[in-house]
């Protein structure tokens, strides 16, 4: 796990590079100008950056706005150090969300605390990422299923069970905005093969969220622009984990993960399709993944009734939702309040 640290002092260097060196797996890879740093990162995701202030060639604070521009590198976290600084510095720094802001000389065991806070977390999504995989390798086995599972069914169920461990709403959150989405889609006369596999996929479109820190899932306090560089590569990061398969369900989950937050007018992540370019798979999803996150309560908001989630989507119709699709609330409005009213029953009993 590689760590950069942009400092000007060969002093400063050596004595990051020897508090660095007490965390297990972590190598310190140490610069003097701004430039050589960001043609590295370039090419190496750190774990993250150490950068001072003042370096060889330009300002620290420029660093890391020209290395928030590189590909891959928006959300890095990073620990800016200076001499003295002033309220302008700070102010400056913290709107590119830096992890931590630490005044030379640098207490140790302060930095040691913020450096191991960061490689746990991406210690911990590593983890999650390789458990998933393996969870997927487990479920395509022969034994489980000449058992009479599809590999499909199974690799869901797998990829699921062990998600709720770092994400213990998921299953909840999946199976209501499942329920609407199959609402919907019945409203918008889609083919029974089609309606079946949407009902498996669904299930799973979610599980790029096993990449996000868990402080982040749990926070009660509104995302910062650094956390939600992290929250939108949930997308992406689901579409690889269900990719590559050769099973309808499965390749219908990747690209729902995958659009499911695209916008109909072209804003949303992460790839920015506008109107029919989205799959309807996707379409869909958008706005039952939208309900069905609105009508539950979660850390930093309470619960919306149904009427008030509607409303959010009928002002959303043609800009961040599929008009059509939109209508179909209304059009299978019965069925969509049972399954949400439902939910919200079982819930109360369990709580």
């Amino acid at each position: 796990m590689h760590v950069a640290v942009v400092d000007d002092q060969e002093s400063s260097l050596a004595g990051f590079s020897q508090i660095l060196r007490r965390i297990a797996d972590v190598e310190p890879i140490c610069f003097k100008k701004a430039s050589d740093a960001l043609h590295w990162v370039g090419g190496v995701d750190p774990a993250f950056v150490v950068v001072n202030n003042t370096l060889a060639d330009i300002p620290g604070v420029d660093f890391i706005r020209r290395m928030r521009l590189v590909d891959g590198r928006a959300g890095t976290p990073v620990i800016f150090t200076a001499g003295k600084s002033d309220r302008d510095l700070r102010r400056s720094v913290f709107d590119l969300d830096v992890h931590a802001f630490l005044e030379k000389p640098i207490n140790p065991s302060e930095f040691l605390v913020h450096a191991m806070h960061i490689v746990d977390a991406r210690r911990e999504r590593a983890d999650m990422q390789a458990r998933l995989k393996e969870a997927g390798s487990r479920s395509a086995s022969p034994a489980l299923l000449a058992s009479g599972g599809s590999d499909a069914a199974a690799l869901i169920d797998a990829m699921l069970d062990v998600a709720v461990l770092h994400d213990p709403t998921i299953v909840a959150h999946h199976d209501l905005s499942s329920q609407i989405a199959m609402a919907l889609a019945r409203e918008l006369k889609l083919t029974d093969d089609e309606l079946e596999t949407l009902r498996l996929a669904s299930r799973i479109y979610d599980i790029g969220k096993a990449e996000i820190p868990q402080r982040i899932l749990e926070s009660r306090n509104p995302a910062t622009q650094a956390d939600r560089v992290s929250i939108e590569r949930h997308a992406e990061a689901g579409a690889r984990l269900l990719a590559g398969r050769d099973d309808a369900v499965l390749r219908a989950a990747s690209v729902i993960a995958q659009t499911h937050h695209e916008r109909y007018d072209g804003t949303g992540y992460p790839r920015k399709l506008r109107g029919s370019s989205i799959p309807i798979l996707g379409r869909i999803v958008a706005v039952s993944d939208t309900m069905s996150a609105l009508v539950r309560a979660r850390g930093d908001r309470p619960a919306l009734t149904l009427a008030q989630a509607i409303e959010f989507a009928d002002k959303g119709s043609g800009t961040l939702f599929d008009p059509g699709v939109v209508s179909a609330i209304r059009g299978n409005l019965n069925e969509v309040s049972r399954v949400v009213h439902e939910t919200a029953a079982r819930s109360a009993q369990a709580s």
